[in-house]
């Protein structure tokens, strides 16, 4: 896959990663660094993040990796971190992806506390995360907000009712956010990727990101692409 010329303007120059897990996070941020653009992984524990950067430092990523302790699972909180850092933030961000999920097993006896959490770590933070970095992304010349949606939005499962609600509500907002964005510079745009996470298959997280990181080039007619392997 080619990667984006980094001198180039409109190609990323800091990339934020909300849910920098050691799947997807990891290969869009080795992506990222590839293409010359600083980068900053956000997630709930300095330990892990420790251990991503270390790893991206260790595949000969030479720009800036930072990071950022925040838990998706509490929203407002997500919100005040990620926009207090974006505003004093060198290089500006101009791309951030949402890549958050949470795992609610059972159907109707789910645990609906459970469920609630979910959807607040894997669709109302959506919403956290674009209210804090679009006021800075609308300065800039060119700005992306991606997202990971999920077939589970298309196809319910009866092992968690709690995911596809997710999904289902994250694909609403990112779809309502391209509408509002859709006068500005800021490309908003969602992989949903029909089928179960896996390494060395049609689904392994090094081809998603790929995937992803595509959508960073010149903004599409469409805000939802789907993946299927």
């Amino acid at each position: 896959m080619a990667v984006s010329n980094a001198n180039d303007a409109q190609s990323p120059r800091h990339v934020l990663i909300v849910g920098a897990g050691p799947g997807i996070g990891f290969h869009f941020a080795h992506l990222a660094a590839k293409a010359g653009a600083a980068v900053t992984l956000v997630a709930r524990k300095q330990t892990s993040l420790d251990g991503a950067r270390d790893q991206l430092i260790a595949t000969g990523a030479h720009t800036p990796i930072r990071t950022l302790v925040a838990d998706a699972a509490d929203p407002q909180a997500l919100a005040s971190v990620l926009g207090a850092y974006a505003e004093n933030a060198q290089p500006p961000i101009d791309t951030a992806l949402f890549n958050v999920s949470a795992w609610v097993p059972g159907g109707l006896v789910s645990d609906l506390v459970e469920v609630t959490r979910g959807l607040e770590a894997g669709a109302v933070s959506a919403l956290a995360m674009a209210q804090a970095l679009v006021p800075v992304m609308r300065e800039l010349p060119a700005a992306r907000l991606l997202f990971t949606g999920g077939g589970s939005a298309d196809v319910p499962m009866t092992a968690s009712w709690g995911l596809g609600m997710q999904k289902a509500a994250l694909r609403n907002v990112v779809l309502a956010l391209a509408k509002e964005l859709a006068d500005t510079h800021v490309s908003v745009r969602t992989l949903t990727v029909h089928g179960t996470l896996a390494p060395g298959t049609p689904f392994d997280p090094a081809r998603v990101a790929e995937a992803l990181w595509s959508l960073t080039g010149s903004p599409g007619a469409d805000t939802e692409i789907a993946f299927r392997g």
